[in-house]
């Protein structure tokens, strides 16, 4: 159990840096584009955390990958961080809210979708 706790650890450790890096480069590569990269990671998160289940990985290969490296990746709590700063921009206030909804409603049918490729790859 502890070695688990450990991978997930190490997991989310570089799974936050690559969703940081991500988000700081947007901008640059993406330009007004890169509003939606919250919710392309979230949804892209959660489509390989359903790819890796599909996967059937060990439990420790489970703990890195899901809990560690794509809990660190994914950015649940960024679009409520969002929506708290479109309520200072309340003109900005309807698209946040429609990446909010998209991004946790999406996010079973992307889980499951990675779920179904990984069972027929």
């Amino acid at each position: 159990m502890m070695v688990q706790v450990v991978m997930a650890g190490g997991g989310a450790f570089f799974g936050s840096i690559g969703r940081y890096a991500l988000l700081q480069w947007a901008p640059k590569w993406f330009g007004k584009a890169s509003k939606w990269m919250v919710m392309v990671i979230n949804l892209s998160a959660a489509f390989l955390i359903g790819l890796a289940y599909g996967l059937k990985l060990g439990d420790v290969a489970s703990a890195f990958w899901m809990a560690g490296i794509l809990g660190g990746y994914s950015t649940f709590s960024a679009p409520i961080v969002e929506l708290v700063d479109a309520l200072q921009a309340p003109s900005e206030l309807p698209v946040v809210v429609g990446k909010t909804v998209l991004a946790f409603a999406g996010g079973l049918p992307v889980l499951m979708a990675g779920i179904w490729v990984a069972q027929n790859l």
